[in-house]
């Protein structure tokens, strides 16, 4: 937890305080993109770094559906790739990178 808070230092402080979840999902053709708000939490702190985990997740759910056997997978697979999409465009933002939109 510790690096994750040192990685998005400062970040708190960004006018656009939203991260974006996108997923190619496993049922859907489009990528689906979820803002995640983080502007009212202090994500230096441990509560709320954990705070921000727990909204990055939610999204990650919404964006990539439900899982069953079938797609248990694929599913798992979309949300992990979602999170870590997240924390990289946190990471970004906290060392003042900002990529074109795609």
């Amino acid at each position: 937890m510790q690096s994750f808070k040192n990685m998005v230092a400062g970040s708190a402080a960004l006018v656009a305080a939203f991260v974006t979840v996108a997923a190619a999902t496993p049922l859907r053709a489009e990528p689906v993109r979820v803002a995640v708000a983080y502007g009212d939490l202090d994500i230096q702190s441990q509560v709320g770094a954990a705070e921000l985990q727990t909204r990055i997740a939610r999204a990650a759910r919404r964006a990539c559906g439900p899982s069953d056997a079938a797609s248990h997978f694929q599913v798992a697979r979309c949300r992990t790739m979602a999170v870590e999409s997240a924390q990289s465009q946190l990471a970004m933002k906290a060392n003042g990178i900002k990529l074109a939109a795609r």
